[in-house]
C-alpha cells in the first residue's frame, strides 16, 4: 500500500531537536517574488484565507465581507470563513477551470463582491492577467489561492494583493502554510504591521469558539513515527466515490515549532522534490497505461510542478467510478477531489462543469517518497511472448573510425559524449578504455554505443557510458528493452564492476521504468536538459518562431556594426580557448576541460570538430562561441562575452549567425548545449528564448 503524504526521513525528525533560532522571515524568501512582498505564516490556508477576511474588515465598515469563491472548491477549506460569518458568492468556472467571466458579470447584477479568489489548479497557472483586470475594473481584492503550488514560477504569485501557498501539502511537515502580502496588486493595499496584533488576536479568539484538533504537531509526529517504522494504517476500501465528506476541523492557527523546525531543513531540497514530482507523475502514466484505460490532457511543454497525477473520464462517471475501486482495491494511492460545498448542489444547472470535474477526475499521489520500485510492484505485467524470441547480437571493437563516423552521420539527434574523437581523446587525456558496440538485430544495424572503461587498483572496474546508446532508427520497445539488459551486464558486483550511466532516453515513465527493470538505481545528479533547433526548417519560419523579446534584441544587434568571423583554423581555437580559460578561472566555472579540448583538436580527422564565431566591433573582438560538430548535428559548446558584447547584444548576433552557418553546411540539427534554470538561469533564459524543442533525459544510473 502506498501512502499518501510523504514521512519525513530521520535527519528531518531529529532537526525537531535543535535548538537553533529561526526567522520567519528566512524560512519565507523561496515564496517571496519582490522585496515589498510581506509573509505570514499560519498552519492552514484556511486560516490565510480567514485573516484576509479580518483585514478586510479592519478597513472598511461593512458590517458582513463578500468572498466570491469558484465552485470547484474545497468547502473544508472554508469552515472558519464559515463560522466567522463570511458570505460566500460561488462564481461558475468554465471546462478549463478558468472563471467563467460572463457569468460573472451577471452575479455583479445581484451580488457585491470584496475579495475574489482565484485558483491555481494542481499547481498550473491560471490566467491571472486577466483576474487581475476584472479586479482592477471592480476594485477588489485578487487572492491567488496557489494551496495546489510548491513554489513561486511564471504566472503564479505575481499579481494578486495576497498570494497564499501551503507548503504542509507538498513537504513531510504536520503544518505550514503561508500568505504573500503584495503591495502591486489591482487594489495596491498598504499593509500595516500595526494591524497584525488585532488580527491574530481574532484568530485566536475564533479557534477558542470553534477549535477542535488539539496538538496537531505531536500527533502528526507520533503518526509519521509509527509509519517510519513500518506500522502502516489499514486502508478502507468501502471509501464512497460520489459522496463529498468535508472535515470542519480547526487547528491552532499559527505555525507550529514543530513544523518551523522541519520546515527550514527541507528549503534547499525544494528543487529536487519539484523533480521527483515530475517523475513520479510519469511513472504513474505509465503503470496505468499498460494495465488500466484512461485519459490525460498533459503536455510535455508544461513547466509547472503538478500537485497530484491527474486522469480523467469525461461524460461517463459510471467508469470512473469503477476504476476508483478498481484503483482503491489493487493499491494505489487514488483520491477525488474536491469535497464541494453544498450550495453547489442547490443550483446544480448553474454548476454543471464543477459537478462534472468532481466527477470525472481521479488524483494519484506524487509526493517525493515514492520510489519506482514500490510505484512498479504491483502493476499487472502481460508477459510478451514476441520478446522471447528476439534474437539480439552485438559486436564489440570490430569498427573501423570511418564506419562509426558513416553510422553516426545516419543518427537524427547524435551527441559529442558519443563521438569517435570524444572517446579517443578520453582515452588519450584521462586513461580511459574505449569499448565501441554496433548491435544488430535481423542482420541490420539498430545501435551504437561507446563505452569507457577503467580499472581501480587492478581488482575493480568502473564502466562508463555517456548519452548512449544511440539508435539508428526508431526502434520495438522490445529491442529497445533487449540492448540495454545487454548493457546492463557491464554492471555486476560478482564480477567486481560498476556501470555508470546516462543513457540516451528521454524523461518519461517508460524509460525510468525500464531501468528499474533493468536493475538500475538512480543517481542524485541533476539529469540533462537541453534544447535543438531543427536545422531542416525555412529560416524565416525559424525567425519568426524565436521569442519576440529575443527577436527584437537580434535585431538591434545587427543594426550594431557588427562583424562575424567563422573558421576552424588555430588562430581562431587558441582565441576561444584563452577566453574559455578565463571565463573558467574568474567564474569558478567547470565543464569541459581545456585539455580535453586540446586532445580534441588533435585527434579530430580530416573534419573539423569545432567551429568557431567571433563577432568584431571596430576591430575589437567582443564575444565568441565554440560549436561542435558530429555527425548531422552540431552542439553549442562553450561561449564568452564581453562587457561591450554584452550591451550589443553580440550572442544573439552569434547564436542566430550559428544557425545560418550551419544550416548551410548541411547540418540537420543545433544543441543549444544544455539548461539549467537552477544554476545558470540567466543563461538559460538566454536559450529558451530561442523556442527550440526542448527535451529533458532520464537522469545517470548505476548498477552493480
Amino acid at each position: 500500500m502506498h501512502l499518501f503524504a510523504p514521512l519525513p526521513s530521520w535527519k528531518s525528525f531529529f532537526s525537531i531537536l535543535s535548538f537553533k533560532n529561526i526567522d520567519q522571515k528566512s524560512i519565507s524568501k523561496i515564496w517571496l517574488t519582490s522585496t515589498s512582498d510581506i509573509s505570514l505564516w499560519f498552519s492552514k490556508s484556511a486560516w490565510s484565507l480567514l485573516v484576509i477576511a479580518v483585514w478586510k474588515k479592519i478597513h472598511s465598515d461593512q458590517k458582513e465581507i463578500t468572498f466570491w469563491i469558484p465552485d470547484y472548491f474545497c468547502n473544508s477549506s472554508l469552515f472558519p470563513l464559515r463560522s466567522w460569518g463570511v458570505k460566500f458568492v460561488f462564481y461558475p468556472i468554465l471546462r478549463n477551470r478558468e472563471p467563467d467571466y460572463k457569468a460573472c458579470k451577471e452575479l455583479l447584477k445581484s451580488n457585491s463582491i470584496d475579495i475574489f479568489i482565484l485558483v491555481h489548479y494542481f499547481g498550473k497557472p491560471s490566467d491571472s492577467n486577466r483576474a487581475f483586470e476584472f479586479c482592477k475594473e471592480k476594485n477588489v481584492i485578487l487572492v491567488e489561492d496557489a494551496a495546489h503550488v510548491l513554489k513561486p514560477t511564471k504566472g503564479i504569485g505575481e499579481k494578486g494583493d495576497f498570494v497564499l501557498y501551503s507548503p504542509h501539502k507538498h513537504l513531510p511537515i504536520s503544518d505550514g502554510a503561508i500568505l504573500i502580502v503584495r503591495n502591486s496588486g489591482p487594489s495596491n493595499i498598504f499593509w500595516d504591521v500595526r494591524n497584525e496584533d488585532q488580527i491574530n488576536k481574532v484568530l485566536k479568539n475564533h479557534y477558542q469558539e470553534v477549535g477542535n484538533i488539539k496538538l496537531l504537531g505531536a500527533k502528526w509526529l507520533l503518526k509519521r513515527l509509527l509509519q517510519k517504522l513500518g506500522f502502516k494504517n489499514r486502508r478502507n476500501l468501502n471509501v464512497s466515490f460520489s459522496k463529498d465528506i468535508s472535515s470542519n476541523t480547526a487547528s491552532y492557527p499559527f505555525l507550529s515549532l514543530i513544523a518551523k523546525r522541519m520546515l527550514n531543513g527541507l528549503l534547499l531540497q525544494l528543487n529536487d522534490i519539484a523533480k521527483r514530482k515530475i517523475r513520479n507523475q510519469k511513472v504513474w502514466d505509465e503503470v496505468l497505461s499498460n494495465s488500466y484505460e484512461f485519459y490525460t490532457d498533459r503536455r510535455e511543454s508544461e513547466n509547472w510542478t503538478p500537485y497530484l497525477a491527474e486522469y480523467f473520464f469525461d461524460g461517463m462517471i459510471d467508469k470512473t467510478e469503477l476504476m476508483f475501486k478498481t484503483l482503491l482495491k489493487d493499491g494505489f494511492p487514488v483520491s477525488t477531489w474536491p469535497d464541494l460545498p453544498p450550495e453547489i448542489y442547490d443550483k446544480v444547472q448553474y454548476h454543471l462543469n464543477a459537478i462534472e470535474l468532481r466527477n470525472s477526475r481521479l488524483f494519484l499521489s506524487i509526493h517525493s517518497n515514492l520510489s519506482i520500485g514500490t510505484m512498479i510492484k504491483n502493476q499487472k505485467v502481460t508477459q510478451d511472448i514476441k520478446k522471447d524470441f528476439l534474437k539480439l547480437n552485438v559486436e564489440w571493437n570490430s569498427v573501423t573510425r570511418g564506419e562509426w563516423d558513416e553510422l553516426f552521420r545516419k543518427i537524427e539527434n547524435s551527441n559529442l559524449l558519443q563521438s569517435w574523437v570524444y572517446g579517443e581523446s578520453k582515452e588519450n587525456c584521462e586513461d580511459w578504455k574505449v569499448r565501441r558496440g554496433i548491435f544488430t538485430f535481423e542482420n541490420q544495424k539498430i545501435a551504437i554505443v561507446q563505452v569507457l572503461e577503467k580499472s581501480i587498483l587492478g581488482i575493480f572496474k568502473v564502466y562508463r557510458i555517456n548519452r548512449g546508446p544511440l539508435f539508428l532508427n526508431k526502434v520495438d520497445s522490445n529491442i529497445k528493452e533487449l540492448v540495454f539488459h545487454e548493457l546492463s551486464k557491464f554492471g555486476n558486483l560478482l564480477k567486481g564492476s560498476i556501470l555508470l550511466l546516462n543513457p540516451e532516453l528521454v524523461l518519461d515513465g517508460k524509460s525510468l521504468v525500464l531501468m528499474k527493470k533493468m536493475r538500475f538505481y538512480e543517481s542524485k545528479s541533476s539529469a540533462w536538459t537541453s534544447a535543438f533547433i531543427d536545422l531542416t526548417k525555412d529560416l524565416n519560419f525559424l525567425r519568426q518562431n524565436l521569442d519576440s523579446k529575443w527577436r527584437n534584441m537580434l535585431t538591434n544587434s545587427e543594426k550594431n556594426e557588427l562583424t562575424l568571423e567563422i573558421g576552424s583554423n588555430d588562430f581562431l581555437f587558441y582565441w576561444m580557448l584563452d577566453k574559455y580559460d578565463e571565463l573558467t578561472s574568474n567564474k569558478n566555472f567547470s565543464g569541459i576541460s581545456k585539455s580535453m579540448l586540446l586532445q580534441i583538436k588533435n585527434n579530430q580527422n580530416e573534419k573539423d570538430t569545432f567551429l568557431i564565431l567571433r563577432a568584431v566591433y571596430r576591430s575589437e573582438a567582443v564575444a565568441g562561441i565554440c560549436i561542435a560538430i558530429h555527425g548531422s548535428s552540431a552542439t553549442y559548446l562553450i561561449g564568452w562575452n564581453g562587457e561591450l558584447g554584452r550591451k550589443l547584444r553580440a550572442n544573439h548576433f552569434l547564436l542566430w549567425n550559428s544557425i545560418i552557418q550551419l544550416k548551410q553546411m548541411g547540418y540537420l540539427s543545433f544543441d543549444l548545449g544544455g539548461i539549467d534554470q537552477e544554476k545558470t538561469p540567466g543563461i538559460a533564459e538566454f536559450k529558451l528564448g530561442m523556442n527550440g524543442d526542448k527535451y529533458d533525459l532520464s537522469g545517470e544510473f548505476w548498477k552493480l
